[in-house]
């Protein structure tokens, strides 16, 4: 068995989660790369997009805030809707410090949310992705500015000015071959933005995997400094490390303190989204939650959180290269 991020023989199965009824799968950690990975498999994705109720409904439901804002011609609004979350915030911020004149290129725009933003603020853009039942989505909501990932238009636009995405790392059988491969489509000079799963959110002890951020949706989760170390000779990279918030550093240091260990999650069916599943109660969870939740009250009530070491957030690893 060889990574599949660095190819190195270098790797030890760690264990299987099953977030999905159904999708088992093993996790390996790469000694050399520093990855933690499962398997790829790419028609998982369209049939994400395609379950009206599977765990992609956020999509369908940004989607719907950001069409009201973008069909007013509202682009407060609708920077207010996106900005909500600080991965679309870092994306919005750092491109609007770019001239308007920049031909901008997403990967991996789902239902074309965020593309929206650009679309209305006037910027040259093309928004791509793997999903067919995702792609042509974003066209019916706004507009004829998005194409398949094998498109020849994805190539044709190159150079760039700056490629951008969202979490699509975490999701790419190939993350470092990708990543080059997106390099080699700017002008020199010009940036590739995104944000990555971050390892380190392994927060609680014998943790193997995010329930943000399941199999077979994301398969590796990258540790900090990757990126420095695999792109340095082409880019000057940046990485920053986003903290999540306090209460949930508050509840990751009464994990560690009282020895809570990291249990594997009860299976549901990829076809309900995890609000609507209710799995079966396991012993001492309830008491356990309502006793978190009373120390996070009471921490933010006496001021108490800025006490607590801040934790990574599980997407909070942000990285900017710029081509040499």
């Amino acid at each position: 068995m060889n990574c599949r991020i660095c190819q190195s023989n270098q790797v030890q199965q760690v264990g299987t989660v099953e977030f999905y009824a159904g999708f088992n799968w093993p996790i390996w950690d790469c000694a050399n790369c520093g990855c933690r990975f499962t398997r790829h498999e790419d028609a998982v994705y369209d049939r994400l997009h395609a379950e009206a109720n599977s765990s992609y409904v956020r999509y369908r439901e940004l989607t719907t805030e950001c069409k009201r804002e973008f069909d007013r011609g509202n682009l407060d609004g609708l920077k207010e809707v996106l900005t909500k979350a600080s991965k679309y915030r870092f994306i919005i911020e750092e491109v609007r410090e770019k001239t308007r004149t920049a031909h901008l290129l997403e990967i991996g725009c789902a239902r074309g949310f965020l593309t929206s933003y650009f679309i209305l603020a006037g910027w040259t853009i093309t928004g791509v992705d793997v999903s067919v039942e995702a792609t042509n989505a974003a066209v019916a909501s706004f507009g004829n500015h998005f194409v398949l990932w094998d498109s020849p238009e994805v190539a044709a636009g190159a150079p760039y000015d700056l490629i951008y995405h969202v979490g699509t790392v975490g999701c790419l059988a190939d993350p470092v071959g990708t990543t080059r491969q997106l390099l080699g489509m700017l002008k020199v000079g010009g940036i590739l933005l995104f944000n990555a799963p971050n390892r380190d959110a392994c927060w609680t002890k014998n943790q193997l995997w995010f329930e943000s951020a399941p199999p077979p949706d994301v398969v590796t989760l990258f540790p900090s400094g990757f990126w420095r170390r695999y792109f340095e000779d082409i880019a000057d990279v940046a990485e920053g490390i986003e903290p999540c918030p306090d209460e949930r550093s508050v509840a990751f240091g009464l994990r560690r303190l009282f020895g809570r260990r990291w249990r594997q999650p009860l299976p549901m069916p990829m076809s309900a989204t995890a609000k609507a599943f209710v799995p079966p109660r396991r012993l001492g969870d309830a008491t356990w939650n309502l006793f978190e939740r009373f120390c996070c009250h009471f921490s933010r009530v006496l001021g108490l959180q800025r006490l607590v070491s801040k934790q990574p957030s599980e997407y909070g690893l942000l990285v900017r290269m710029t081509k040499r």
